[in-house]
């Protein structure tokens, strides 16, 4: 689109946006209509079959492809950049009213069940993906630089999306059940603890070692952010919402509480190194015994009904299922079996991993159960690290492949199952 004038890029962004809307919108009421499932799955799998990599990519009637991929030199994306950028602004704003529906009381009532959670829905996915690359013969113990792979799909399976899980916990009502506040503050935990396994893990790729003062230095930016803004939140909570409801200029309050939305996410990547998600939900969580939400509901139910679905069609669209043996020095019986290992770790490793901790906490196998599929998909953060693996040449194409399987797998399979967990049955012990 270089040889275009501004307005033609803007038309043509704004073309692709419409698709992408009008499939969103479609896929998910054949989903909920009459497929009995949740609407984020339609979307997600709407985003697979528009994608560059599918119907997206290809030429019709002679014409260039609808949907391009943008490559450049950096990293590699199945949207003009333009349209990620509105993705991504649409989780921090689902986020973030996620963070303002959330009761701050419930929520720090449950922190402690939801560290034991998280402790173990990253640690054992962790040792798992590690352990399955090199039995299969992915990695090696035989030096640092073969060692690598391992560790990053450790990396990859620690992974779990907050975003999936709270738009279906939202759309059934239950993201304050004692389940929804535990999976939605384990997530928070799991985020930091995920962060840091990153960045020692890309650390040592880049230059063979890592420091232990590194990754404290990691680990007390990621708490120092989250800490400091709910303490700060609670001590000023209530002034800033007087402050915000003082204006009486039309669309003056979902303008401002945004703007602080947005803010925070920026500050948790740029300065924390924190997921900007993370950022946003906090701020939200800060905010949430105050009155804004009652004013803001309205205006912020809409905003969502917009962007958020523009979010996970663009998740589905960055799945390459090409890469999926695409190695020439890996046979496709071996890559299957690695897909499937991985796969079935990733499951039972979250499942026992999250589910297990949540029943010495106060919670029923039921309440477990549920907690344990909160915490599966991996959605949009196991694509990400994924990707960041393949474009340092840290993981091959085998592996990045066999990571975007069990990525949409865990992904598509979590949101049914959550469904269906919810309909009956307690959750707390009595």
């Amino acid at each position: 689109m270089s040889h275009e004038s501004p307005l033609e890029v803007v038309a043509h962004i704004i073309f692709l946006l419409a698709i992408i809307l009008f499939v969103a919108k479609f896929a998910g009421e054949i989903s909920q209509r009459y497929l009995k499932i949740p609407p984020v799955l339609g979307e997600l799998i709407a985003g697979i079959l528009i994608s560059p990599y599918l119907l997206g990519g290809i030429h019709w009637f002679d014409s260039k492809p609808i949907f391009e991929i943008f490559d450049d030199g950096h990293s590699v994306l199945p949207v003009e950049p333009q349209l990620f950028f509105i993705a991504q602004m649409a989780a921090v704003i689902l986020l973030f009213e996620v963070g303002l529906e959330t009761d701050r009381k419930k929520f720090f009532q449950y922190i402690k069940p939801a560290s034991a959670v998280a402790l173990g829905g990253v640690f054992l996915p962790f040792l798992l993906g590690f352990f399955a690359t090199i039995s299969l013969g992915f990695a090696s113990f035989d030096s640092i630089n073969e060692l690598i792979p391992a560790l990053f799909v450790g990396a990859i399976m620690t992974a779990t999306s907050v975003g999936i899980s709270a738009r279906v916990l939202t759309d059934m009502g239950k993201l304050s059940s004692p389940e929804g506040v535990t999976v939605l503050a384990a997530a928070v935990v799991d985020d930091v603890l995920g962060i840091v396994i990153l960045a020692v893990v890309v650390g040592i790729s880049a230059d063979g070692n890592v420091t232990l003062s590194s990754i404290v230095t990691i680990l007390l930016k990621a708490l120092g952010f989250w800490l400091g803004l709910m303490f700060i939140g609670s001590l000023l909570a209530s002034r800033i919402s007087k402050i915000i409801m003082w204006f009486n200029v039309q669309g003056a309050t979902i303008a401002i509480v945004l703007a602080l939305a947005l803010l925070a996410a920026a500050v948790a990547e740029i300065y924390f190194g924190l997921a900007m998600i993370i950022g946003a939900y906090t701020m939200g969580l800060a905010l949430s015994d105050t009155d804004l939400m009652h004013h803001v509901e309205k205006p912020m139910k809409s905003i969502n009904d917009f962007l958020v679905p523009i979010f996970f069609v663009v998740i589905g669209m960055q799945v390459d299922f090409s890469a999926f043996g695409s190695d020439p020095d890996v046979s496709l019986s071996s890559a299957i079996i690695f897909t499937a290992v991985l796969t079935f770790f990733a499951i039972f490793s979250k499942m026992f991993g999250s589910g297990f901790p949540a029943l010495f906490v106060g919670f029923t196998k039921k309440g477990s159960y549920r907690i344990a599929l909160g915490m599966l998909p991996r959605g949009e953060v196991a694509l990400i690290i994924a990707g960041i693996g393949l474009s340092a040449g840290i993981i091959d194409q085998t592996i990045f492949g066999a990571s975007i399987v069990m990525t949409v797998i865990t992904t598509i399979i979590a949101p049914i199952l959550l469904k269906s967990a919810f309909k009956s049955g307690d959750g707390i012990k009595k």
